[in-house]
This record gives C-alpha cells, sequence and structure tokens, in this order.
C-alpha cells in the first residue's frame, strides 16, 4: 500500500548511461526506492553529440520536397531515458519518479543532482583495464566526492541475494556511527541480518601486541553494536574481528551478502579507503553491490518502513 510521499522525502538518485552496465544499478535503485518509500530520480550522463535527423516533406503532389527537422531539440540518448523511466514507474509510483539528461562530464553532474540526496546509485564493469579506467573515472569519483551514501553497483546478477546478509567493514569504533546507522537501516528495511567485520587496528602501524588490541576492542566493538541493536530490535547481528587486510576480507564477505558497506575515511586500516588500494581492490573484486558512506554524511532515507511476515513493504 502506497503513502503519500512527502516534501522533505530525500530521493534516491541512480546514474544510467544507456549502456547494459547500468541496468542493474537502475534496479538496485528502484528496489531501494521502494523499500523506503522516496522518490526516485534517474539522471542519464550522456556526452554522445546531439544528431539532428531530418526527413522528407512535400507539401503538394507537384510541389517542391523539403526536409524538416525530425523530433527537434531530442538527443539521441533520449530514448534511453525514457526506457529507465518506464521500466521505474512499473513499480513505483508514477509521480515518485524523475529523471532528466545531464550533459558534460559524468562525475560531476552525478555529485551535483547528489547534494539533496538520499544515497546515489552507480553501475560499474570491475573486471577488465577498460573496466579499471571506467571505475576510477566515475564510480570512485563520486564515492570520493559526493555528500550521500555512494552504491557502486557492478554487473553480476542479482538473482537470488534477497535474503543475503548486509555486511558492514569499520577500523576505528569512534569513527563508525555513520557506516554502522546507514548499515542498520539498510537491513532493517530489507529484513536481513547484518555481519560487522571490524578489521581495523591502531594507527598506521603494527600493534604491538596484537592480542592484547583486539581483545580491548571486544567490549567496545560490543557497547557499539549494542547501541544500535537497540535501535533496530529487528535486525540479527553477526560481529567478528579481524586482523587480515580489510580489503581481501571484505571483498571475500561479498560473495555470500548482499551488500557490503564500508567508509570512505576516517582512521585505521579502512580509513581512505576508496582512493586507496585496499578500497580500489574492493570496489573491483566485491560479488555483490559497494556502499561507501562518509563520515557525517551517513544519509538514509526519512520514510520508515515496516515489513510484513512475507517481507513486502507495509
Amino acid at each position: 500500500m502506497w503513502t503519500a510521499l512527502r516534501a522533505t522525502d530525500r530521493p534516491i538518485v541512480v546514474g544510467i548511461d544507456g549502456r547494459p552496465d547500468s541496468e542493474n544499478a537502475l534496479r538496485w535503485a528502484v528496489t531501494a526506492a521502494r523499500l523506503h518509500r522516496v522518490p526516485l530520480r534517474v539522471v542519464l550522463v550522456a556526452d554522445a553529440p546531439e544528431v539532428q535527423r531530418y526527413v522528407p516533406y512535400q507539401p503538394t503532389r507537384d510541389g517542391e520536397t523539403f526536409l524538416l527537422p525530425a523530433n527537434p531539440g531530442r538527443h539521441p540518448s533520449d530514448d534511453d531515458l525514457d526506457r529507465a523511466l518506464s521500466i521505474a514507474r512499473l513499480q513505483l509510483r508514477p509521480e515518485s519518479v524523475s529523471g532528466r539528461r545531464a550533459p558534460g562530464s559524468a562525475a560531476t553532474a552525478l555529485i551535483e543532482d547528489a547534494a539533496d540526496a538520499a544515497m546515489l546509485v552507480v553501475g560499474t564493469r570491475r573486471r577488465g583495464p577498460v573496466a579499471a579506467a571506467a571505475l576510477g573515472s566515475v564510480s570512485a569519483t563520486v564515492a570520493a566526492h559526493a555528500r550521500c551514501p555512494v552504491i557502486v553497483v557492478g554487473t553480476e546478477p542479482a538473482a537470488g541475494s534477497d535474503g543475503l546478509p548486509i555486511v558492514v567493514g569499520i577500523a576505528d569504533d569512534r569513527a563508525a556511527d555513520g557506516v554502522l546507522d546507514f548499515a542498520f537501516r539498510e537491513a532493517a528495511a530489507r529484513g536481513v541480518p547484518l555481519v560487522v567485520l571490524h578489521a581495523g587496528r591502531p594507527d598506521l602501524g603494527e600493534p604491538r601486541h596484537p592480542d592484547a588490541h583486539f581483545g580491548g576492542m571486544v567490549p567496545r566493538l560490543a557497547a557499539r553494536l549494542a547501541n544500535y541493536a537497540a535501535r533496530h530490535p529487528g535486525v540479527q547481528v553477526a560481529s567478528h574481528l579481524s586482523a587480515a587486510g580489510p580489503g581481501a576480507d571484505l571483498a571475500a564477505a561479498s560473495a555470500t551478502a548482499q551488500l557490503v558497506v564500508v567508509g570512505s575515511r576516517g582512521r585505521g586500516r579502512v580509513s581512505g579507503l576508496v582512493l586507496g588500494s585496499v578500497g580500489q581492490h574492493l570496489l573491483h573484486e566485491a560479488r555483490c553491490p559497494v556502499a561507501v558512506v562518509h563520515p557525517g554524511h551517513a544519509r538514509t532515507p526519512q520514510r520508515a518502513t515496516t515489513r510484513s511476515a512475507s517481507g513486502t513493504p507495509s
């Protein structure tokens, strides 16, 4: 059952480019908008030059034939935008779906559109040198600079992932509030368990006494998780401590997860995740979508979501 959208509901923004690579991003964004009951804004980023097409026109049978513009002012990529809007409106309230074509730099356009967004969803191809270049130029750029959580969705099929848990990686419990808040809210909205992977080590060096360090983290982490679990009593939580590389651990966990949530900056080994080698490894190798959350900018859709016993929003 639909409820009225509020003017204060922040939209979910999804960037597409008309290629098959962005279809999964659109599907993910549509599902998120449906679960959170917020508007969806589709932004088509296409640098293709505008090509004017003409059709013959003959006023009279014996008159001179003229060439008139066909669909004047219409860009070739507008068909891709129309198709995406049609897909979204089949699953969402039509009036809650909007879209536009953004000329120029894709990363700049998406960052600007996401200024008032609850989250920004982008697609990427994760394999091969061409994919790496595309990821670095758009996905990693918006993940590093957008003022809202950014979800990077690969080309892996999402079928059968609805019941899988959400995995969140944290490095320093003092800087994990935004990341944990986003992860708990997403797990609550989707009705799935949350797996917390604490991959932190103190500062930038190796701990002199690793066992003592990790032993000391356990009560701090437990207290922090208990606070969020009390706010979201329906979310089952499992936590793990790891001294291994966070990129490899999170990438491995992504094989049995529907979403991996990490912070983009902060302290500890997951600091600078997007811009560093660990983050690049995760964004390239993850087998599920990756959410990048900035400290202090962990926006989440404001509408409360409840789920029926069957798992559908009510």
